[in-house]
C-alpha cells in the first residue's frame, strides 16, 4: 500500500509539467522518443498504483478522458508493432470516452506505444494498445488527455475513506468518496 501518496503526486506534477508545449522542441531522435514514451507509461503506472491503493476520490474514478480508436484490419503477425499503418484503420478513427484506469492499463500493457508529434514538433499525443485489444483496436490517445488523467490524480484527495470486511474475500473492502 502506497504509505504518503504527497510524493508520489510530486512526480505526476513533475511528469505534467514536462509533457507541455515548449518553444523551441528538440529535434526527433530515437533516444528522444523512446525516454518520452517511457515517461508517459511510467506516469500512468503511477496513477494505476495510487488508484489501487484507494488514494482518489470519485472525481478520478469518473473522470472521462476524449481518446481515438482504430479498428483492427490486418492479420496478426509476431511484428505487430512494426505495421500499425497497415494493421489498423487509421483513417477510419472513432471518438471514444475511456476512464483513467482503462488508458493506464493500455500503456502498462502495451503491445506496441507509438509516440506523434503535431506540427510545431511538440509530441501530440500516443497510440497504444493493450495485448488484450490489440486484435480489436489501436487508441490515438491525445497528450492533452494524458496531462489532464496527471493534474487530476496530482490533485485529488478522497475526503472520506471507509473500511469493510469481506468474510467472501478474507479482506477488507476500501470504499472512498
Amino acid at each position: 500500500m502506497v504509505i504518503e501518496s504527497h510524493y508520489w503526486r510530486e512526480d505526476l506534477i513533475a511528469y505534467a509539467k514536462s509533457f507541455q508545449p515548449v518553444r523551441k522542441p528538440p529535434r526527433w531522435s530515437e533516444r528522444l522518443v523512446v525516454n518520452f514514451e517511457k515517461d508517459v507509461t511510467v506516469a500512468m503506472f503511477m496513477v494505476r498504483r495510487l488508484a489501487e491503493a484507494n488514494r482518489f476520490s470519485s472525481k478520478m474514478k469518473n473522470h472521462k478522458a476524449k481518446v481515438f480508436r482504430c479498428a483492427f484490419d490486418g492479420k496478426p503477425h509476431r511484428l505487430i508493432y512494426r505495421d500499425i499503418e497497415e494493421l489498423y484503420k487509421l483513417d477510419c478513427e472513432e471518438p471514444v470516452t475511456r476512464g483513467p484506469m482503462f488508458l493506464c492499463n493500455q500503456f502498462i500493457h502495451a503491445d506496441f506505444t507509438y509516440a506523434y508529434r503535431g506540427l510545431d514538433r511538440n509530441w501530440e499525443g500516443l497510440y497504444t494498445s493493450s495485448d488484450y485489444q490489440k486484435k480489436k483496436w489501436v487508441y490515438r490517445v491525445p497528450l492533452i488527455e494524458i496531462v489532464k488523467i496527471l493534474e487530476l490524480a496530482a490533485h485529488d484527495y478522497p475526503s472520506r475513506v471507509s473500511w469493510r470486511y469481506d468474510p467472501e474475500k478474507e479482506d477488507f473492502v476500501i470504499s472512498t468518496d
